[in-house]
Order: C-alpha cells, then structure tokens, then sequence
C-alpha cells in the first residue's frame, strides 16, 4: 500500500471517529438538559466562525472554486445538514438503537449509488464487507431489544432519509476538484450547512440565554471543532483520493468510536454482544479495504 494512500484512508477513519466522539458529547450533554435542536445549532454556527477565522487572513491568496466543485461543495453541505436534521427527527418517534440501524444503511446506500453512476458492480470482498458491517452494526446496538411492535412508519423512513443524505454528502466530495485550498472548500460547506440547519432548527440558542449556561459556550466550540471543522478537512482532503464507495465503508468506524466513547465518557456498560458487533464491523472494514488493497497490489505486479 502505498503512503499516500494510507494516509487518506487514516484521514477518513479519524474523521468518523471523530464523528463518533462528537455523537458521545451530544448524548452526554443532552441528558444534562440541554435541547438537541440548541446541541446541533451550536456547533453549526460556530464552526462557521471558526472555519472563516482560519480562510479570511488569507482570503486574497485564496482561489475561487469553479462552477462544479461549487455545485457539489453546495451539494455535500445541504445533504450533511439533511442528514442530522432527519436523523435527529426520527430518534423523536424511534428507539435510539433502532434510528442508528437505519442512520447505518447508509454503508450500502453509497455502494448502490457508485453502482448506479459508475455502471460497475461491488467485488465480492466488498459486498461480504458491507453484509459484515451490517451484522456487526445490528448486534453493536443490540437491535434484540427493541420492541419492533407499532414503529412508525414515517420514523423508519426518516431514518432511510438520513441514511440517503449522509451517504449523498460521503459520496460527492470523491468528484470535488482541487481548484481551490481545502480551508476554502470546507468554510463553502459549512456555510451552506449552518444556514440549512438554521432554517431547519431556528437558533434560539441565540436568544434564550442558554448559551451562557453550565460551559455551554465551550462545549459549542468543542463540538464545532470535532464534529465539523475537523472531519470535514479530513474527508474534503481525503475522499476525493480515496472515493466514495470506500468513504461509506471507513465511516462504519464511527460506530464502534461512538461505543468506546460512550464506555469511556458516559460509563455505559458494554455488553459482549456489543463487542462481537464492534470485532465484526471491524473485521468488515477491513475484508472491504485490505483484501481489495491486496488485489490491487497483485494487478500491479
């Protein structure tokens, strides 16, 4: 495997660590009281201000991104907004573990969508992956407990909803160009994310007073910095690389981060159905990438 290549798909896999970190913080925090539609606006609108902090001393440097990457940088922020904004709706009418089963369809969701633009079928390597992951992700949430009894339609499709949006905004930035820097990119992005998940979820937190309460203030910036700055310089640096497809199948990891965060932080117990879901998405990934990798080497030989 060559360094570079490692080094983007390392970039992809702390990136959804991250992710799984940031989901850790807003479970903690918002059984500390505070509203999810206040938890979501927070890190939106600061990471704004920080990712614009770190362009605008260089703004006159920067150049300006075409027509496409803009068309897709607009894309990727809009469909990221959708996708929390549904996930968050669907976890008001579902069981947590049942609204993250259907958040994590998205790992095939990616794979059809490549299939579709692509007109090139998944390895087999891949698709046992993804069946992996799949299995692996039912028994990390423990899906067994659940009671599927009068579930609600309209939950289940919220739930596919985000599904369809995270994998949309995985898939593409694979076609995003390097036009202009990734700082610019990324500030673009999260822009039009901010102001989706503000129209969505009007910022209240600007108003209430919440804002200044209990280190709320604080936990904003943290999570602006972990759960958007900083992966989506990752995934804008690292996706066009490594592609779409194998994006969907690197951020299964966000998953097993969110159970080991959630060990460490909230003092979860973790059972050992739940570490049998995490070695299996584990061994997913890698049959997806390291057999493919494999493949690839040999074919070069």
């Amino acid at each position: 495997m060559k360094f570079s290549n490692l080094l983007f798909k390392l970039l992809m896999l702390l990136a959804a660590s991250l992710l799984g970190l940031t989901a850790t913080i807003v479970n903690y925090l918002y059984k500390d009281g505070f509203r999810i539609q206040d938890l979501t606006n927070v890190q939106y609108g600061f990471a704004v201000i920080i990712i614009w902090l770190i362009v605008l001393p260089a703004i006159g440097n920067q150049k300006m991104p075409g027509r496409k990457t803009l068309c897709l940088l607009a894309g990727t922020g809009v469909s990221g907004a959708c996708a929390i904004y549904f996930y968050f709706q669907s976890l008001t009418m579902l069981p947590v573990s049942l609204s993250i089963i259907l958040l994590f369809q998205f790992s095939w969701i990616i794979t059809l969508i490549d299939i579709i633009v692509k007109k090139k079928g998944a390895g087999f390597e891949k698709v046992a992956g993804m069946i992996i992951i799949l299995f692996g992700t039912f028994l990390a949430v423990e899906l067994t407990s659940v009671n599927l009894i009068d579930i609600p339609v309209i939950g289940v499709g919220l739930g596919l909803l985000a599904a369809l949006c995270f994998a949309v905004s995985l898939y593409l930035p694979e076609y995003i160009n390097n036009d202009s820097s990734v700082a610019f990119r990324s500030a673009i992005t999260i822009t039009i994310s901010a102001v989706v998940i503000h129209i969505l979820y009007p910022p209240t937190y600007l108003t209430s007073g919440v804002l200044f309460k209990d280190g709320f203030l604080w936990w904003g910036i943290l999570m602006a910095l972990i759960g958007q700055v900083i992966p989506l310089l990752f995934m804008l640096i690292s996706i066009p690389k490594i592609g779409g497809r194998m994006a969907g199948i690197l951020g299964s990891i966000e998953l097993p981060a969110t159970i080991f965060f959630a060990l460490i932080i909230l003092k979860e117990e973790i059972t050992w159905l739940r570490i049998l879901g995490v070695l299996l998405i584990l061994i997913g990934i890698f049959m997806s990438e390291a057999i493919n990798e494999k493949k690839e080497l040999v074919l070069e030989g």
